[in-house]
């Protein structure tokens, strides 16, 4: 089963898009792997404004109408990092810094894929199964195509 995680905008869009490798939390997961990314409901147009000065300086540009309440992509969760107050995971200071991490725990993402049609979804706290019966009938016109999306889902 495909895990899910909620995002607030616009972090979703920056890691679906690619331009956002560092996903901060306050707690830590020892899972890896696939991991589709929904965009919360809840949105904070004052969060972080050292990042939001740097996506500036970067020249990304944020879409305006952004979706929330939904599934927005997926990529693939490589490593947890610390900020050093855990020394079971890598220091995100040794050689690995990322002006994402924002700490205590970052989470790595690569191999971003941003849906072309974002698919309603009620979000809830942590990693967790993307087991609802309604996910594969609004991804997927058929249950071979949403056999064919596993598929590819446990190849990346």
């Amino acid at each position: 089963m495909v895990k899910i995680i909620s995002v607030r905008q616009p972090w979703a869009w920056l890691i679906v898009a690619g331009h956002k490798d560092i996903e901060n939390r306050k707690w830590r997961t020892s899972y890896r792997g696939r991991l589709l990314i929904h965009a919360s409901q809840a949105m904070e147009p004052d969060d972080f404004p050292m990042q939001r000065e740097w996506i500036e300086t970067c020249g990304i540009v944020i879409p305006e109408d952004l979706p929330r309440g939904a599934i927005v992509g997926s990529v693939n969760l490589t490593e947890v990092y610390s900020d050093g107050r855990d020394e079971n995971l890598l220091d995100i200071y040794d050689g690995k810094g990322s002006p994402w991490f924002e700490g205590p725990y970052g989470f790595e993402m690569a191999d971003a894929v941003q849906f072309h049609q974002p698919i309603p979804y009620r979000g809830s706290l942590g990693i967790r199964e993307a087991s609802d019966a309604n996910l594969t009938g609004d991804l997927f016109e058929s249950n071979e195509d949403a056999l064919a999306f596993n598929e590819y889902l446990l190849t990346k």
